[in-house]
């Protein structure tokens, strides 16, 4: 009969210390080698990375370099007409660059479990708020912005409060986007090789054993029955 390893199934052997010997696993017969939990947090810390950049780099850019220059360039018609095509276009990159860093960062603590913490949530709900924060900008705020420039003098005032308003969340956006860079840069490096996968031969001989083990029980269990005069039930087969 074979003894199934308990250890083996539980959560904690999925995660073990760094072994420099780990990381230079012979190849697998096909001479693919498996990506491992280090080089998925390397690749989620590089989108992570370039996904902030992108996101501070175009709110940095557009506020100091691209507004205040556009009113002074072009005439008012031309100008107003640039910033109603870029608008759009900005908040849908801002919009795309946190859908990037919200799925990066969550991908971290699922390649390493050691990463896993609380304050992880702050960070998720912040980027998530942002991406909330885009498409209203992009899809409500900026057409009513034009609706009220468009009305001319008489809806000035409510021009006036929606760009403010505008304003304001762009700066909401900023400080998110550098609470999440400083946060990150912050992070300590963690202590375990993270989640180890086993290769595909080795789960399937692990299944097997499984159902060879599943079967020697039934079947001592149906003869002890047997000898006592008892008819066993049926049981359905768990491991299909």
């Amino acid at each position: 009969m074979v003894a199934l390893d308990a250890a083996s199934c539980h959560p904690e052997s999925l995660s073990s210390p760094i072994d420099p010997s780990a990381r230079s696993q012979p190849l697998p017969k096909n001479g693919i080698s498996p990506v491992n939990a280090q080089q998925l947090l390397l690749l989620f810390d590089i989108l992570y990375s370039l996904s902030l950049v992108g996101w501070l780099g175009a709110i940095l850019f557009f506020s100091f370099c691209v507004a205040p220059i556009i009113f002074k360039v072009l005439e008012p018609e031309p100008a107003a007409k640039f910033v109603r095509a870029l608008f759009p276009r900005y908040y849908a990159w801002l919009a795309i660059f946190s859908v990037v860093a919200l799925a990066s960062f969550t991908g971290r603590p699922l390649a390493v479990p050691e990463l896993r913490a609380w304050n992880n949530l702050i960070f998720q709900g912040l980027i998530l708020l942002n991406i909330l924060i885009c498409l209203y900008c992009g899809n409500s705020l900026t057409p009513a912005i034009n609706r009220a420039r468009d009305a001319g003098e008489s809806q000035k005032p409510r021009f006036n409060s929606l760009h403010k308003l505008s304003v304001k969340l762009n700066v909401v956006s900023l400080l998110i986007g550098l609470a999440c860079l400083i946060q990150f840069e912050a992070r300590m490096a963690p202590k375990t090789f993270g989640i180890i996968e086993m290769p595909v031969g080795d789960r399937v001989e692990q299944d097997r054993q499984f159902r060879q083990t599943l079967d020697e029980v039934l079947e001592q269990r149906a003869k002890r029955a047997k000898a006592r005069g008892q008819v066993p039930q049926p049981e359905p087969d768990k491991a299909k």
